[in-house]
């Protein structure tokens, strides 16, 4: 399966010249609805950014993304009727799997077109950081990143969440693991639950096991274990990705 591309984004940079204006309607509504400035403007600079990594794989301007919603409310986006997403050449200094869009302009993978349709793609944000990935037509990708926190109480919390086997290996990290493992399993269970489209409820199933320090792998009752690749964004953040085949 074709590895998804992520980007990061720092969402307390300014906005993109034009980045207003790329927005639809619903985006702008929302982002008035917020309640602090700081909000407003990392809602924009994250939405602004998706649609401009979008715009390029799809070779689509940006303010024309159209996107639709499935039964559960993840989006996808939908292409002109026989519109098929272009390939791009990818250039050696943008090789690497992440690229930080606050020093380059977002340029698709040309691995990520293969096949007829539009990619697929996912968001998530906490705090100043928000991750975009987009996986190529015929697959599905899910994306976290977290804030590790430090007013959790992590071990009850998992107690409570995670399953049996998962708990013990926190238990056995440690003051020092515990806080960091909880959230990288955290980041991968909601990777994949986002990924596969059973939603939030769906975590109490997953069971995430750690094959090493950057990769993994996910599973859930009766389905197949998926890859998990956990990313590093920052310090005191966690982030996972997670990629399906679609439903045929």
């Amino acid at each position: 399966m074709t590895q998804p591309r992520v980007w990061k984004i720092h969402l307390d940079r300014p906005l993109a010249p034009g980045g207003w204006r790329s927005l639809s309607d619903a985006e702008r509504e929302r982002a008035r609805r917020l309640g602090s400035a700081r909000e407003r403007h990392r809602f924009m600079v994250a939405h602004a950014a998706l649609r401009a990594i979008l715009g390029d794989v799809c070779g689509v301007r940006a303010a024309r993304l159209a996107f639709g919603t499935e039964d559960g409310g993840r989006p996808y986006v939908t292409l002109p009727h026989g519109r098929t997403a272009p390939g791009f050449d990818l250039p050696d200094d943008e090789a690497a799997p992440d690229s930080n869009l606050s020093h380059s302009r977002a340029v698709a993978d040309s691995n990520l077109l293969r096949g007829r349709g539009a990619p697929d793609f996912n968001l998530s944000h906490s705090e100043e950081w928000a991750l975009v990935a987009v996986a190529p037509p015929g697959s599905r990708v899910g994306v976290d990143v977290e804030r590790i926190r430090e007013d959790l109480d992590c071990l009850a919390m998992a107690g409570s969440m995670y399953q049996r086997e998962e708990v013990d290996r926190l238990r056995e990290a440690g003051p020092s693991g515990l806080r960091t493992g909880y959230f990288r399993l955290w980041t991968a269970k909601e990777a994949y639950v986002k990924a596969v489209g059973v939603g939030l409820a769906g975590l109490r199933n997953v069971l995430v096991r750690e094959e090493s320090t950057t990769h993994g792998a996910v599973l859930s009752p009766p389905g197949a274990a998926l890859p998990v690749r956990w990313l590093d964004v920052a310090p005191g953040y966690a982030a996972a990705v997670v990629t399906a085949a679609a439903a045929s």
